[in-house]
């Protein structure tokens, strides 16, 4: 059991110290991995941490919670902002053997409170926060991946013109790994969707996977921490565009872009981010229903893995049919309607 004692036994054994844990609280949902926030008083000063490891019977995404860690260690030393990273552990005694990485806390927010306020003024910081967004985007696509050691352990495409046939291929396996059910109309959907993949990209980046609005870390209005790092892949960066949590209606869309592809050198080609937006909607079926397993085996009995994992995928599932054998811009307009921001007030009860 995770309990005040126990974190202040862990974090001591860890730090080699006199570390004396003050007070804990661990944050919720945590339905994929858990994760707590530790205050400590070491020698009259005082650290914060945060503290995370899978959840009973493993996480929801299908992706190792030591691969999350080392893509922030890698990005830890680089322009990209990011919580530094302490040390992964492996089996540690105090979750019985569920793995555990620890990081520094980062002083700040991921609301941003009055985001939605009526305005001129308003309005004019929402499209600033979007910019803010897209310059810290393009601080991560532009990275050296060799340079910055991501080629030694990221999988990667062997070229920009295959990043989409690398992606689809890949999360194919998974698909075959980790599903429950037979779900016809997804595999359905995949044949469709093979048909339309991109044969081109400005160029190969680490991609963050799922980025925006409730993702990072915010202080006066300034990213101070990407969060959030268990579905970053090496691929087309049109993909972070098309699951970007509502950056893209906080302001102008195509002022956001603009102001991102000076900054980053490079165009987004929009057909692309059209179709990355509608297989964002197929990835998130393998992705949830891989966190049904563990409640079918009894080893995770919380309703919400149920929810998600079966409930929320057939929504995804019923979505995609609609759309099998429609042209992919009229596709991606279904989900951006579909999809509309849950951080927006008038969307807060859905």
């Amino acid at each position: 059991m995770i309990d005040q004692q126990s974190l202040q036994a862990y974090f001591n054994a860890h730090m080699g110290g006199d570390v004396t844990v003050t007070k804990f609280k661990r944050t919720f949902p945590g339905i994929s991995r858990e994760t707590f926030l530790v205050w400590t008083e070491e020698g009259g000063a005082e650290g914060g941490y945060v503290f995370r490891t899978d959840a009973l019977g493993g996480p929801i995404c299908p992706v190792p919670l030591e691969y999350e860690y080392r893509i922030i260690a890698g990005l830890f030393p680089t322009a990209v902002p990011v919580a530094e990273p302490l040390w992964f552990d492996a089996t540690p005694a105090i979750t019985d053997g569920r793995p555990v990485m620890v990081r520094r806390m980062v002083d700040g927010s991921n609301d941003i409170p009055g985001l939605y306020d009526e305005g001129a003024d308003a309005a004019a910081r929402r499209q600033r926060i979007a910019f803010e967004h897209a310059e810290r985007l393009a601080a991560l696509h532009t990275l050296d991946l060799a340079a910055t050691g991501f080629t030694d352990f990221v999988e990667m495409p062997a070229s920009a013109a295959g990043c989409a046939r690398d992606d689809f291929d890949r999360w194919m396996r998974i698909f075959e790994d980790v599903r429950t059910d037979p779900f016809p109309l997804v595999t359905e959907a995949a044949f469709w969707l093979e048909e339309h993949l991109p044969t081109s990209a400005p160029r190969v980046s680490l991609c963050k996977g799922n980025n925006g609005m409730g993702e990072e870390i915010w202080k006066d209005d300034r990213i101070v921490a990407l969060s959030d790092w268990e579905l970053a892949f090496a691929g087309d960066p049109a993909q972070d565009w098309a699951l970007s949590q509502g950056m893209l209606t906080l302001g102008d869309a195509e002022q956001t872009l603009r102001h991102y592809e000076q900054a980053a050198g490079f165009a987004i080609d929009r057909a692309s981010l059209d179709f990355y937006r509608v297989w964002e909607v197929w990835k998130a079926v393998p992705t949830l229903n891989n966190g049904l397993r563990p409640f079918l085996s009894g080893e995770n009995p919380r309703v919400p893995r149920l929810n998600l994992g079966f409930g929320r995928v057939k929504l995804f599932e019923q979505l995609l049919g609609m759309m099998i054998g429609k042209p992919i811009d009229e596709a991606a307009r279904i989900v951006a309607e579909w999809r509309k921001s849950p951080y927006r007030p008038e969307n807060a009860a859905a």
